[in-house]
């Protein structure tokens, strides 16, 4: 039996909109949890290293090879900006695993 506070849609129906502040907060709760599961996977060696390529793989523009005299559309501009996050990201994994490294075993 479903919780009495669960949201039960009907066909047709959708969810209510989510103000500004409530998706802002979601983002975050989603990053730290990516960020959580990619420092899992990337203490295996081989999971670590495949991670890896296959984020650089999917990152649109790599080292500012773009061409510097293309005028940014709005498009290009949101994939520039959700390519530095993936680089974000990344960094956030390899500062926490870099840290494991450094400290001493319990």
């Amino acid at each position: 039996m479903a919780d009495k506070n669960s949201t039960h849609l009907s066909q047709g129906e959708s969810l209510p909109a989510r103000t500004p502040l409530e998706l802002d907060i979601a983002a975050a709760a989603h990053r730290k949890l990516l960020v959580l599961v990619l420092q899992l996977m990337a203490r295996d060696d081989t999971l670590r290293t495949a991670l890896v390529e296959a984020i650089s793989q999917k990152l649109t523009f790599h080292d500012a090879h773009e061409d510097a005299g293309l005028e940014a559309d709005a498009a290009f501009a949101f994939e520039r900006r959700v390519d530095e996050e993936f680089r974000r990201i990344l960094s956030d994994v390899e500062a926490v695993l870099g840290e494991e490294m450094r400290s001493p075993v319990a």
